[in-house]
């Protein structure tokens, strides 16, 4: 079986998608199948043409394809097709919901017959989060091209609440599959006995979409009651970040990218783990948090609810800073609430680990092919 897989990014370029789609491809390679990423040479700011043209990354051969034309997040690529075609693949694994690869492979299927998946990633953010005209252009898209989602034999959903939105777009019920993300199992010490005592940790993209100001101004208002740790690329607001911390008397360290063996300890050495943002299509680092044994604050509504459901991995908090900041005093003080949902979450996370989900996607295409 030959599997595909067209991406907006991968590896090196850090994100909760580009995680999924190396995992999933890392998997099927190893178990024998030949697999392609087929992704655009870019970073997410700039970096145009700056990675190899193709190369193998753990078993699989990625190639990055020149992007015609790029905006935010979102590439073009003429050449897409033409390598398609090349390829000659059995399953397309087309990966995030209104890319212009989406439309692309959908026409293309119809003229090879390849068997095709669309792995949505959740992306219904709150108009707040994207800006006027990257939200006008999602609501015109799921008007206008929700009937070339019936174009792929399955849509991957990564929880009830995705699937429940991507039905609305027109998609049977019967082609829509939950397969949520996953963590892997750490086997670190989950006990409170390695806290640092007040430690309130962030990690992922440091971008406006993920709220980072309710954080920030909600630790302001604690009065010292907690400090900061971020962790993860800067996409331009680091430094409004830390001034705000310095004028109010947060304290707050920037730790930057960090590697694995790092992000592992910070999640053991955190006493509650922070994710502001007010929609997440999944949340991955809740689950990592959990399988550390980290119980999170979140709030807002998306893949948060069920990445830490809010009474057994975490507290959920109104979007405001006051209220913010209170949920993480709580849980900081609250020593019994504190063992409850750090057990509560660990014992979430287990179910998710990658050994029981990656499987799912073998018997998936296994499937497709068969059928």
């Amino acid at each position: 079986m030959k599997i595909v897989h067209v991406t907006p990014f991968y590896t090196p370029v850090i994100g909760g998608v580009e995680e999924v789609v190396k995992r999933i491809a890392e998997f099927t390679a190893s178990r024998g199948y030949k697999t392609y990423v087929v992704t655009y040479n870019r970073l997410r700011r700039g970096g145009v043409g700056a990675m190899p043209r193709e190369e193998v990354i753990n078993g699989v051969r990625v190639i990055r394809l020149r992007p015609d034309v790029i905006w935010s997040h979102g590439s073009l690529s003429t050449e897409l097709l033409r390598i398609i075609r090349s390829l000659r693949p059995d399953v397309v694994h087309v990966h995030v919901w209104r890319h212009p690869h989406v439309f692309q492979i959908a026409a293309l299927r119809r003229k090879l017959r390849f068997r095709a998946v669309l792995h949505g990633h959740a992306p219904f953010h709150a108009p707040g989060q994207l800006g006027v005209v990257t939200s006008s252009y999602h609501k015109l898209v799921d008007v206008l091209g929700g009937r070339l989602v019936r174009l792929f034999d399955t849509y991957v959903a990564l929880t009830p609440d995705e699937a429940i939105r991507v039905v609305k777009l027109g998609l049977g019920r019967e082609s829509v599959v939950v397969i949520p993300n996953g963590v892997d199992e750490d086997g670190c010490d989950t006990s409170s006995a390695f806290r640092e005592e007040g430690l309130v940790l962030y990690l992922g993209r440091v971008s406006a979409q993920k709220n980072l100001d309710l954080l920030v101004r909600a630790a302001a208002l604690a009065a010292k009651s907690f400090k900061l740790a971020i962790a993860g690329p800067d996409e331009g607001i680091v430094n409004r970040l830390l001034e705000y911390a310095r004028r109010r008397g947060v304290e707050l360290r920037y730790l930057g990218p960090v590697s694995d063996e790092v992000k592992h300890l910070l999640y053991s050495k955190s006493t509650v783990y922070a994710l502001p943002s007010i929609y997440e299509p999944f949340g991955m680092t809740l689950l990592e948090a959990a399988i550390h044994g980290t119980p999170s604050v979140i709030t807002g509504e998306g893949g948060q609810l069920y990445a830490a459901p809010p009474g057994r991995a975490s507290v959920w908090a109104r979007p405001d800073p006051r209220s913010y900041a209170e949920a993480i005093i709580t849980l900081l003080t609250d020593s019994a609430l504190w063992r409850r949902l750090s057990h509560g979450a660990r014992e979430w996370a287990l179910l998710h680990t990658w050994d029981k989900i990656l499987p799912r996607y073998e018997r998936l295409y296994c499937k497709l092919t068969s059928a």
